[in-house]
């Protein structure tokens, strides 16, 4: 497991401008209706790399499970954004159907957030030796996305939420653009989660202020997880949020023979906003829980990336990975 938690850990990106989509104007009222709360409504687009549309690539419930929901299905025959698939030359790589905020509605340096996304992952899901990322953030020096940020994923099926270490290597693309490569977090949650977090809504909230001083919070149903305290901006102008399904690393699987399945998740009440109180009943409940220092809860272990100097320019990086037994303490180390 540990093996391949370190190959699949961290999604390698070509950074670049995002060229995104509009949403259609009847499709932005359903999107407004069924999935988006506060400051999230009409104010997001489509990603410009997802897969292309199609019959049955996404539908909207009035009732899913007690909620309304946008249903995103993914078929590995969808291909992919030539970014996304062709990456490293690996055809089949990556692939994905992002819902994202344009730049002038990303969040700048020094302001503090509430994210919200509700999401229902069927209880078949499976990410054998590859990687789906639920919702992400990147972050945007000037105009232009240059390193990731914090990320929800199942990873080789162990849910799994990463954020940017302090460190960071300057790298550049196969495209000539520069990029910042930072050491990455994993922190992998109790194996318990496995069954416990499919096949029923559960609710993810984040409250992170983005800056030097930063700090980031993220819950499950209510429950604190991770909570973290540094540096949250890692030298960006702002940082972009984005949700909906994007699978990657898929070659890991399909050179080892697996057939990468046919993706469903369905998502509901997703927004950012000012306040907690904008997106969730309860916030008391949510705060009282911060103790003004990094804590993990309900937590497996945590892994932390490097990428070598090898993983410049032309070549397929080369992760450097470690993993930690928790210290309460310390509980987010530093190489």
């Amino acid at each position: 497991m540990l093996k391949f938690f370190s190959l699949l850990l961290i999604s390698i990106f070509f950074l670049n401008s995002v060229q995104a989509e509009k949403i259609p104007k009847n499709e932005r009222k359903d999107f407004d209706y069924f999935v988006l709360k506060d400051e999230s409504k009409k104010s997001m687009v489509y990603n410009d790399r997802n897969v292309p549309k199609r019959d049955g690539l996404y539908r909207f419930h009035e009732d899913f499970e007690g909620e309304r929901a946008i249903e995103i299905n993914l078929s590995y025959s969808d291909i992919g954004h030539e970014m996304d698939w062709f990456r490293w030359n690996d055809p089949g790589f990556a692939q994905r159907y992002q819902i994202t905020e344009p730049l002038k509605k990303t969040t700048k340096k020094g302001k503090t957030k509430w994210y919200r996304v509700g999401l229902f992952i069927p209880g078949k899901t499976n990410t054998e030796k590859h990687t789906i990322s639920f919702f992400d953030y990147k972050m945007i020096y000037g105009k232009t996305e240059m390193t990731v940020g914090p990320a929800f994923n199942l990873v080789n099926n162990e849910f799994t939420f990463f954020i940017n270490g302090s460190k960071y290597n300057i790298m550049e693309w196969r495209n000539g653009i520069k990029g910042y490569d930072f050491e990455h977090y994993g922190i992998a949650l109790n194996s318990v989660y496995k069954g416990k977090l499919k096949g029923k809504w559960i609710n993810v909230l984040v409250n992170a202020k983005w800056d030097t001083d930063g700090f980031i919070h993220m819950w499950i149903d209510g429950e604190l997880r991770v909570s973290y305290y540094g540096d949250m901006i890692a030298g960006a102008d702002r940082v972009r949020f984005k949700f909906g399904p994007y699978r990657h690393h898929m070659v890991k699987a399909t050179d080892a023979g697996l057939k990468i399945e046919d993706l469903t998740l369905y998502y509901s009440n997703v927004g950012k906003s000012d306040k907690c109180e904008n997106l969730w009943n309860g916030c008391s409940y949510l705060t009282d829980q911060i103790t003004k220092k990094s804590q993990l809860n309900g937590v497996n272990h945590v892994a932390l990336t490097q990428r070598s100097q090898e993983g410049t320019n032309q070549k397929k990086p080369v992760n450097v990975f470690a993993k930690f037994e928790i210290d309460p303490n310390d509980p987010l180390p530093s190489m």
